[in-house]
């Protein structure tokens, strides 16, 4: 069975389980940082809508219990010019998270210390997954030590060595895997991860499973 913790379908955030030939896909919401801009209104009102666009209401909690996680959201400095916002709307997310027991796929591009500080700042405890990370072995023991997990993907194409540095440090039970907008089949990943790990398919199988399994019992989980 593959976990792919972050994939896109029909424009959408998912998470997908691949089990041979079925496929099992759960749903995630949250507004991207790409889709701000300087003017953007945060209020319930305006989540609820952009909720309503993508044909949900969370004004039950029948609808909540439809998502596994809030995702992808985040911060990204490319985009400097409407940061400010950026931050605003993801303390907003980490509230719904935290409100809602629900963990979240963490879209990050060079704001690694402003993630930190946002989890220190809001007291979260839900789990967060830092998706497509390609940054230095010092940042991810950073955020590992406050309870994120990693999610490698194209990082292990395009850099290997990087990649090797990586998952050499990373203990197992952290680590997710993941397609983003690749086009990859999930499976092939899972391939390439373990020839660079020098480890047996089967066990990152099983081990990214029992990773996955923690963020399906966040109503009980301490956060980790």
């Amino acid at each position: 069975m593959f976990v792919d913790i972050h994939t896109h379908i029909d424009n959408q955030s998912v998470i997908k389980i691949v089990d041979g030939d079925v496929e099992k896909i759960l749903k995630t919401v949250g507004i991207h940082p790409w889709k701000l801009d300087r003017h953007f209104d945060w209020s319930e009102a305006k989540w609820r809508n952009l909720l309503r666009l993508r044909g949900v209401d969370f004004s039950t909690s029948v609808e909540m219990t439809r998502f596994f996680a809030i995702g992808e959201v985040g911060l990204d400095k490319v985009h400097k010019e409407t940061f400010e916002k950026q931050l605003e709307v993801f303390e907003e997310m980490i509230r719904l998270s935290e409100s809602c027991r629900k963990p979240i796929i963490i879209h990050c591009v060079r704001a690694y210390s402003e993630i930190i500080a946002a989890r220190k700042k809001k007291k979260a405890v839900m789990p967060w997954v830092i998706h497509g990370f390609n940054s230095s072995v010092e940042t991810m023991r950073q955020l590992l030590r406050h309870n994120m997990y990693i999610s490698l993907g194209e990082v292990l194409y395009r850099n290997e060595n990087q990649a090797i540095d990586i998952l050499k440090n990373i203990p197992p039970d952290r680590l997710f895997l993941e397609t983003d907008v690749s086009g990859r089949d999930i499976r092939d990943v899972y391939a390439k991860a373990a020839e660079l790990m020098n480890c047996d398919i089967d066990f990152l199988c099983r081990q990214i499973f029992e990773n996955y399994g923690r963020l399906e019992t966040t109503d009980t989980d301490s956060g980790r």
